[in-house]
């Protein structure tokens, strides 16, 4: 969890609301969240953590995997394995990490 809100600033999740997670029947882990990034934003994000040792302790290379859903509609929920643990990421309502952070810092100034 660490990785997903505390791995940069802003985080990967700045500006997403309304957060939920769950583990699954499988013995993985569910993360929805509403507004915030795509989930292959939040994968990409990830992904390029852990390839970059330089600017993170939390992730190393391979720590981080795109499992791919075949022919679902990765805008509706995409699954990563971090660290080995698999989580199914379920964004609803995403408007893109850029318009979330923007979105987020208006909603501070007001």
């Amino acid at each position: 969890m660490s990785g997903l809100f505390d791995s940069g600033a802003p985080g990967i999740l700045e500006g997403a609301k309304n957060f939920r997670f769950w583990e699954t029947a499988s013995g993985g882990f569910s993360l929805s969240w509403d507004r915030g990034p795509h989930a292959l934003e939040v994968v990409n994000e990830l992904l390029e953590l852990a390839s970059d040792g330089e600017h993170t302790r939390l992730f190393q290379p391979g720590d981080v995997v795109f499992v791919h859903n075949g022919a679902a509609d990765p805008s509706r929920y995409t699954t990563v394995d971090i660290q080995n643990v698999r989580i199914l990421l379920r964004p609803y309502d995403t408007i893109g990490h850029e318009a979330a952070i923007a979105e987020a810092f208006a909603a501070v100034a007001i």
